[in-house]
Parts: C-alpha cells; sequence; structure tokens
C-alpha cells in the first residue's frame, strides 16, 4: 500500500485541479484508514470519480501515459500468477529499456510495485489503466491458456451417430410429445412451480412442487426416459448427444392459451438423467403485498423506505421464499411515468408494463456486474438486482444506492442481520453497507391451513387433496438500518450483536411472527417447524 503521505500528495494534486473539495478528501482518508480496498476501489464507489476520470488523473498526475493492458507480452507474463494479477489490479505489458511496464489500477501502490520489482528482478515503469481492463486482460489470458484443443473432423463426425438420429425420431413419436405436454399443462393448472424427472432403478418418478412441497403425480416405465430426455432438451436446444454433463436451458409451451416458459435443468445420475423444470409464470400478474400477506402497518413502513430516492432495500430467504414475488409487488407501488426503473434478473420470472426488463445471458457474457454497469448509464430511478451473488455486483449495487439511484435487491440469508455479515463476506466494506442499506426484509411462505378441509371431515377435501393446506402466506421480519445498527456495522459488530441490538428495539421476528401465524389458526406448528428452524425458546 502506498504512504499515507504518497496520498495526500495525491489529494492535494486533486484539490488543485478542481476535482476534490475538503468533504471529499475528508471521506477518502476516513475510508482509507477503514477499508481494506484499494484507493481506486475506494475513489469509484465513493461517485468522487469514474474508472476512466481516475486513470486521466493519475496518469497526469505521475506524468506518464495510460495505458490499455490488451496484448501483453505472454514470455513476460510466463509463470507469472494471473489469480494475484486480477485480484490486486496489477498486469505486465513488455519490456522497455530494461523496464518493466506495469499496467496497475492503482500505481501508488509502493508495495505492489517492489514485489514486481523483485519478482523481474528489474525496475518497473508503472503506467495507470482501469481495474476493469486489467481484469479483463486477464480473464482473456486464462481462457487462453485453459482452452482445449481444438476437436478434429473425425471426432466432430463421430457425434453425428446412429444413435443420435434415433433418438431424434424418438422424441417426435406421439406419445412422448403428447406425455411432455399433459406433463406441463397439470403442473400449470394445479400451481405447480416445478416439475421433478426423477429415473430410478426400474421406473420414472414424476414430483411436482406444489405450495412448497413435492407431491408424486405419475410414475412411468423406465424405457419412456430416452425419449422423454431427449424431447425435453430439443425444445430447450441442449446437446441431445450429451449425457456426461448437466445442462441448463428454456423452453417455452403454449397452455391453455398461454405462453408458459419453463427453466430446465438435467443433471447425469446413476439411473439416468434426472431433470427439473421451474415454471415462469409471466402472465400470472404481480401480487400485491397485501396479497402475500403482509400487514397494513408494514406495508406503510416498506412504502415509506421505498420512496427514498436512493438507498438499498434487500429481501432476503431461502430459494422458494417468494423474494423475486415481494420485490416485484415493491416495483408495482413504485411504477409510475415520472420514473425510470429497470429490473436484472436471471431469469426474468414477471412481465410487468412500465418498466425495463433485463435477462442476463452467461453464454454471451453478459452477467450481472456488466448488465448494471449498462443499466446505470441509461438514467434510471429505480434498479431491481434479482440477486446479488458475488462481490463485483454488490460493489457496483451499493455504489449505485450511494450515487442516487434507489436499489432493490436480495440475498440468500437465513435471517435479516445474516444480510449485512454476507455482504462482508464476499467483501463489502461496512461503511459503505451503512451508508447505503434502508431496511432488510427476512421471509418464507407458509402453507395456509385449509378451512374446506374442517367442513368435509370424514371425506377427502377437493380443495386441497386431504393435505390440510391450501394456498400459502408469508411470515417475514423487517429491520430498519437504523443510527445505531449503523453505528455498530461500521464497527464491525458480530453479527450476534446485531441480532441482540434488533431484539432489544422491539422489531418482531421472524419465528415471533410464524407463531403468532399459528395462534390465530392462519397455518399449523409442523408447517412451521418445517419451514423455519426455530429456537427452543421461540417454539
Amino acid at each position: 500500500m502506498a504512504t499515507q503521505t504518497g496520498y495526500d500528495n495525491f489529494f492535494e494534486f486533486l484539490a488543485a485541479e478542481g476535482e476534490l473539495g475538503s468533504e471529499s478528501i475528508s471521506r477518502l482518508k476516513t475510508a482509507l484508514r477503514t477499508s481494506r480496498l484499494p484507493l481506486d476501489v475506494i475513489i469509484t464507489e465513493l461517485g468522487v470519480a469514474t474508472d476512466i476520470r481516475l486513470v486521466e488523473l493519475l496518469s497526469a498526475y505521475l506524468r506518464k501515459p495510460a495505458i490499455s493492458p490488451t496484448g501483453s507480452n505472454e514470455a513476460l507474463l510466463a509463470g507469472y500468477n494471473l489469480d494475484y494479477a486480477r485480484s490486486a489490479g496489477v498486469l505486465p505489458f513488455e519490456v522497455v529499456d530494461d523496464r518493466v511496464v506495469i499496467a496497475m489500477a492503482n500505481p501508488l501502490d509502493h508495495s505492489a510495485i517492489s514485489l514486481n520489482e523483485l519478482y523481474f528482478e528489474k525496475p518497473v515503469d508503472v503506467r495507470a489503466a482501469t481495474r476493469k481492463s486489467i481484469q479483463d486482460a486477464v480473464e482473456v489470458l486464462k481462457r487462453e491458456a485453459e482452452a482445449p484443443p481444438a476437436a478434429s473432423p473425425l471426432e466432430n463426425q463421430a457425434m453425428e451417430s446412429d444413435d443420435v438420429a434415433r433418438l431424434k425420431d424418438l422424441a417426435l413419436e406421439a406419445p412422448i410429445v403428447n406425455l411432455v405436454t399433459q406433463m406441463a399443462q397439470l403442473a400449470y393448472e394445479t400451481g405447480s412451480t416445478d416439475i421433478h424427472i426423477e429415473p430410478l432403478s426400474d421406473q420414472i418418478r414424476v414430483r411436482n412442487r406444489v405450495d412448497g412441497v413435492l407431491q408424486v403425480v405419475q410414475t412411468l416405465p423406465k424405457p419412456m426416459l430416452a425419449g422423454l430426455t431427449t424431447r425435453i432438451k430439443i425444445l430447450s436446444s441442449l446437446n441431445i448427444a450429451e449425457r456426461r454433463i448437466p445442462q441448463d436451458g428454456r423452453m417455452r409451451l403454449s397452455i391453455r392459451g398461454q405462453e408458459v416458459d419453463f427453466r430446465v435443468s438435467t443433471v447425469p445420475s446413476v439411473h439416468g438423467e434426472t431433470i427439473v423444470l421451474r415454471l415462469l409464470r409471466h402472465s400470472a400478474g404481480v401480487t400485491t403485498l397485501e396479497g402475500l400477506g403482509y400487514q397494513a402497518a408494514d406495508i406503510d413502513r416498506l412504502r415509506n423506505a421505498s420512496q427514498s430516492p436512493n438507498g438499498l432495500i434487500i429481501v432476503t430467504g431461502p430459494t422458494g421464499s417468494g423474494k423475486t414475488t415481494t420485490l416485484y409487488a415493491l416495483i408495482a407501488t413504485l411504477n409510475r411515468p415520472g420514473v425510470k426503473i429497470f429490473t436484472i434478473e436471471d431469469p426474468v420470472e414477471y412481465r410487468m408494463d412500465g418498466i425495463t426488463q433485463l435477462q442476463v445471458n452467461q453464454d454471451i457474457g453478459l452477467d450481472f456486474p456488466k448488465a448494471l454497469r449498462s443499466v446505470l448509464r441509461q438514467d434510471p430511478d429505480i434498479i431491481l438486482v434479482g440477486e446479488i451473488r458475488d462481490r463485483e455486483t454488490a460493489q457496483i449495487a451499493l455504489q449505485a444506492a450511494l450515487t442516487g439511484h434507489l436499489v432493490l435487491t436480495s440475498l440468500h440469508t437465513n435471517d435479516a442481520v445474516g444480510a449485512v455479515t454476507r455482504l462482508q463476506d464476499i467483501g463489502v466494506d461496512p461503511y459503505l453497507i451503512s451508508a447505503t442499506t434502508k431496511l432488510v426484509i427476512a421471509q418464507r411462505l407458509l402453507r395456509r391451513s385449509c378451512d374446506h378441509q374442517a367442513l368435509v371431515s370424514g371425506e377427502r377435501c377437493d380443495r386441497c387433496g386431504g393435505t390440510g393446506y391450501s394456498g400459502r402466506t408469508v411470515a417475514y421480519e423487517i429491520v430498519e438500518i437504523n443510527a445505531a445498527l449503523k453505528s455498530m456495522i461500521d464497527q464491525r459488530a458480530t453479527e450476534q450483536a446485531l441480532r441482540a441490538a434488533v431484539q432489544a428495539s422491539g422489531t418482531k421476528s421472524l419465528n415471533a411472527f410464524a407463531n403468532d401465524l399459528v395462534d390465530r389458526n392462519v397455518t399449523t406448528r409442523d408447517e412451521v417447524l418445517r419451514v423455519i428452524q426455530q429456537e427452543p425458546a421461540d417454539v
């Protein structure tokens, strides 16, 4: 890391250039003292300068031209640790006059300079470059190093075997075509969220997930597996000849006059390929917060928080807990002509007029970070990021929340406080979390007790199929990040300490809310124990 004096000289240069005021310098110095992030990341995340403008300023300060690291000398990089290059934002480029020219995102980092001089046993000539350009160059180098040799014509020809032709014919036969259509139709009509096609030793088991629970709907003869698998792969544009590795795709079917999309996943198992189809009900409409089960006072709290012109709102919970539904219910309250709203999702699960929806596509390199950067250039007011999965997405999202955008997103954590520690675990600095986060919602979906079941005791209830449950409601907790919690986050308080502070503030926990639903006969104790891992004192 550069010395504080070295940074002070650079800050004085920026002030002289009219780029920084005293308040911005104070914020930068505080962030440098409390953060492990490099200078360039802190400057861009605080909105002091864009990465491109920062490179221009660093070049002027160093009195050396900037550099694009594309096309780095491969011989120079032989044996060089590319993982280090990516994380440190440092990439050797070429040797000129017995000096190693190095692209650096933070060319004031004297420890990195010394390390490279020691490695090459030569003096180095540092040049400024954006961290993104260095990371992109490293990824190209890594792909080239890992690229498999091209397949020979004979190997390509071997894939066009008689077996593949036979599978295609089998998949087009009427019984298989009708079977896939009937499976999809049954799932759609019963409100299923997923279809699981599972080959066993002597048969195929088909289960649908209804209200969060898997139910066996049919068993099929094992010989039908090849045709069934191939039919779904053809509809999903997957490789029908590949059975050794998992594949992911999407397909669309027309059911009862509605176009229904399915997310498709295939995984090889000892008895054949198992397939899961996730139904994406675009035409189902967005459920309201009231319809989900949120109480009137809490809906007012959520709406007040979402009226803020900037900041971060997080919804947490495991897969299938209704996070996306809640986010869209919030978006629906914000959707008006004077506001520009973008969503970035994988995949887009609801269609909504009046907003712009973008679906990431890893196959063409359109991941969450790239999509989010592009959306920020479109002058949005509100951004929905379907899920924060990595540090890069988190950093861009929180920076957007810090610089005039309202950002809504989801995380996979067990409770609301866990969202704070999850962001810290993936590398987000506490000062960014405390400065941006407005509130965190943790939620679960619980099956509702079937009222009709009690009226038909002794008979099988048609409404719930004899399960005793019909439909689902939400159990939740809402944690507003107040001044006390912000201070604790800045001081890197433990998750236990944060949770104790939330409980002391009187916030109703997820467990307590679920127990209230049991007391009101909305759901059952068994259902709460199935969905929520409760502490003994809460049961």
